[in-house]
This record gives C-alpha cells, structure tokens and sequence, in this order.
C-alpha cells in the first residue's frame, strides 16, 4: 500500500478540464498544487489542497510533470551540457535555456523549480544592468542573478532565516566586484513571509521590490500561495512535451 495524504480543499477552478493534455503538480510538506492545461495552453484545471493527514490506502497514479524545490540541476553552458555531473544521477535531461545555457537534471518527468524562476528572471533581467529574483520557501532560498543580461549565478541553498536569505542573494553580486547600489532585487515568497522579507532585505538593499506575479485570473482573485502557482504557470509556457 501507498501512503496517500488526506487533502482539504483550499483552491479549486474547473474549466473544461476533459480537454487537458498536460499536467503539473507540486507538492510539500503542508501543500499540494495541482495545473492541467489544453492543447492550447489555455488553464483547465487549478487546485491547491492543504495536506491535512496521511493514511495507508492506495494513491492514484500522476502521469505529469512534478515540480520539485529540492531536486538536483546545473546550469551549464550547452557546449558543456555533455559533460559529467557528479552530482547528479544519469541518464540526464537538458532543458534549454535562452542565451546559450542548458538547465541539467535527472532525466523524467521531476523539473527542478529553479526552470521556471530563471525563466522569469531571465525575462526581467532584459535591459537592467544587474538583477536577482529570489524565492524563498520551505527554508530554501534560489537565487537567478544576472549581470549585464547573462546568467551569474542560479542555485538553491538552505536558508532558515532572513538573514541567511540575503546573504545568499548578495553574495554572487558581492563575489564579482557589483556594488549593492547598482543591483535591482525582486523577492518572490508566500504572504505570510513576503512583508517580512522585505523589510529585512530593504535595510541593506537601495533597489528591492515584491515580483509582481501575473496569474490567468482577474487581479484580486489570486489564489492563496500564488507564488508556487506562478512558477508551476511558468513551467507550463516551457515548451515540456506533451504527455503522450
């Protein structure tokens, strides 16, 4: 038997969702998160359950994509994207980045969540001199920073507080020589932690400011943890194959 975990309900939109042909999920300690989209890319189906208990009864099969905060990923330039990892496990996967870099996992269906926040930062990083998105949760801390455009540092690290958070998201600008001043810093969190963030990182920091997250329903009904939405949203515009 399978452990199976006992969910109430805290976000539930339906829209045609016999039409899916793709499917994401993302699941923690406390939370699960659910996405299935159209041929078209349009949003069929958003859940977001509250794992309540866990109890020993069978647990339905997920065909789709996982997305995982803590699962293993380089960045590397593509002309090195065959080259060994030792930390990571073959067979790999390379996903495609722009700007000639390649995002490496273990190959299947589990994507690393750092994918779809560089893909954001990558986009808000256009003509700023230096930019870092952070996202904090689950006492992790990934950082995409840029520099003139390209990519300085993407990692994920342990981060139990603030302080660690903004140490982490300092310290590729800080080991290149780039004065704070110069840097435009983006928080993405929960609301229970964001305002807190940002008053912490707001002492040191000249330019920072709350990601604005940008989600298929109209502004005032996001749903509760719309960070996670944002990037299982972003992981579907990716370009992952469909499921078969």
């Amino acid at each position: 038997m399978l452990k199976f975990a006992l969910m109430q309900l805290l976000w539930d939109f339906r829209r045609n969702e016999s039409t899916a042909v793709q499917r994401f999920r993302y699941s923690d300690t406390e939370l699960r998160h659910e996405m299935a989209f159209d041929g078209n890319g349009d949003m069929v189906l958003h859940q977001i359950s509250a794992i309540k208990t866990i109890a020993n009864r069978e647990e339905e099969a997920f065909s789709g994509y996982v997305l995982d905060s803590s699962f293993g990923y380089a960045l590397v330039p593509d002309v090195f994207q065959n080259a060994e990892h030792p930390a990571l496990t073959d067979p790999l996967q390379h996903i495609a980045v722009e700007g000639g870099f390649v995002l490496t996992a273990a190959e299947g269906k589990t994507i690393p969540a750092a994918l779809p926040l560089y893909r954001l930062a990558q986009e808000q990083a256009k003509g700023k001199s230096h930019y870092v998105l952070v996202h904090v949760h689950e006492h992790r801390v990934t950082v995409a920073a840029f520099s003139d455009q390209k990519p300085l540092l993407l990692n994920t690290f342990p981060a139990g507080n603030e302080a660690e958070a903004l140490y982490f998201t300092l310290a590729p600008f800080k080991r290149a020589g780039i004065s704070i001043s110069e840097v435009t810093v983006s928080v993405l969190a929960d609301a229970t932690t964001h305002a807190n963030l940002l008053q912490q990182f707001g002492r040191f920091i000249p330019h920072v400011k709350p990601f604005t997250i940008t989600l298929p329903y109209e502004v005032g009904q996001y749903p509760p943890h719309a960070d996670i939405s944002l990037l299982l949203y972003t992981l579907s515009q990716c370009g992952l194959p469909a499921e078969p």
